[in-house]
């Protein structure tokens, strides 16, 4: 097997085993926190708790890896204390000690993802590797979990989900033991920058323009993760069809990983942000007026669009964006930013939505619409700059 080849398949495997754990996580935790006897406003705040920690500690954490100068090492220790936490959770009973138990499990899995995707843009980089064929093992596993996952849970009861929870992070850890090494052999002065210096160096104003307008893009999303199925509820759509609708956004966006290399080639950065933006006008200005069910099903098509452009459009700018010193460090501020801005939007949508219900997603169309334009300045400014 060629290296190139080895090196693809042991990241697309991380992949997997990273969003087989999401998709348990995201789905079946809330039920679980149920049966543990935590009330609504509880789950809420506890499900709450992984973004303001991926606002305070995902850039220390990541700028922590490229520290180290052995960023695989890190990320595998990163991944234990994932493992670590997880399991506590089958120990806890109290609001308290799972709030707790959950800050500790965010400040571990948050850099994960940034810190993956910084393995795979180099493999891009050095072996001119497709990045969307190695991210759709992601979204592949994460169907996969959903489908498993209330399987088995529907023999075993919601209390079991910590346990496949537990399962798929082993799997992350080993997994992460054959991941390719990742870039570390930064320079000794570059390694000891501070962790201020370290976030100024990666970024200039003009590339946080891009990634900041990227990440409104995709926070338009959370209104939907927040209150599309409660809507759909209200309209009359039964779960068995919204999770239907689901699977559908989630294979358009494995079909467009699939070819991401051609399509990205075609259009540039540039042009996946004049997609992913438009289509997100066409998507959340057909929700606001409630639309069949018949028509949502193409509307939800264009998800592959509206989230998979929007990222494979960062993933392209951080590629050619990110020294080989500051790979981890750029990745985590990123990732820092889509926190922030979903944070915001998951506090806004409560009352968004009391107020004017599927009206508010026109509230996204322009949010994703600054957003693309806020991006698209960044790239035109960061282009003209000496």
């Amino acid at each position: 097997m060629s290296q190139s080849r080895s090196y693809a398949l042991r990241v697309a495997a991380f992949y997997g085993a990273i969003f087989t754990y999401i998709g348990v996580y995201i789905p079946f935790f809330p039920p679980f926190l149920e049966a543990r006897g935590l009330n609504a406003f509880e789950i809420g705040v506890i499900m709450a708790l992984p973004l303001g920690v991926r606002i305070l500690a995902t850039a220390l954490m990541t700028w922590i890896a490229d520290r180290s100068g052995n960023p695989k090492a890190v990320l595998i220790l990163y991944a234990a204390g994932v493992l670590a936490s997880t399991l506590a959770y089958a120990v806890t009973g109290d609001f308290i000690t799972t709030a707790a138990v959950t800050v500790v499990n965010a400040v571990f899995l948050n850099p994960v993802m940034p810190m993956t995707e910084a393995i795979a843009l180099r493999g891009v980089r050095v072996y001119a590797l497709d990045y969307g064929r190695m991210r759709l093992a992601g979204s592949a596993t994460f169907i996969v979990g959903n489908l498993a996952g209330g399987a088995i849970l529907a023999a075993t009861g919601a209390g079991f989900a910590v346990w496949l929870m537990a399962v798929a992070v082993a799997a992350i850890v080993m997994t992460g033991l054959m991941l390719p090494k990742a870039d570390g052999g930064e320079a000794l002065a570059e390694r000891q920058a501070g962790f201020l210096a370290s976030m100024r160096a990666a970024a200039n104003p003009y590339d946080l323009a891009v990634m900041g307008g990227l990440a409104m893009v995709l926070a338009s999303h959370n209104l939907f993760y927040v209150f599309g199925t409660v809507h759909w509820a209200a309209q009359g759509i039964g779960s068995a069809t919204a999770g239907t609708l689901w699977a559908i956004g989630v294979v358009a966006e494995i079909i467009l990983f699939a070819w991401s290399g051609a399509i990205g080639a075609r259009l540039g950065t540039n042009g996946l942000i004049l997609l992913c933006v438009g289509c997100a006008l066409v998507r959340w200005t057909g929700m606001a007026f409630d639309p069949t069910l018949l028509t949502l099903y193409p509307l939800q098509v264009l998800h592959g669009f509206t989230f998979g452009a929007t990222h494979l459009a960062a993933m392209r700018f951080l590629s050619g964006h990110a020294a080989s010193s500051g790979a981890n460090s750029l990745q985590g501020l990123y990732f820092t930013l889509t926190g922030l801005c979903g944070c915001l939007v998951n506090f806004a949508a409560g009352p968004l939505y009391d107020a004017f219900a599927g009206g508010s997603y026109v509230v996204m169309t322009v949010q994703a619409l600054a957003g693309g334009a806020l991006a698209l300045y960044g790239l035109r400014r960061a282009a003209s700059a000496p």
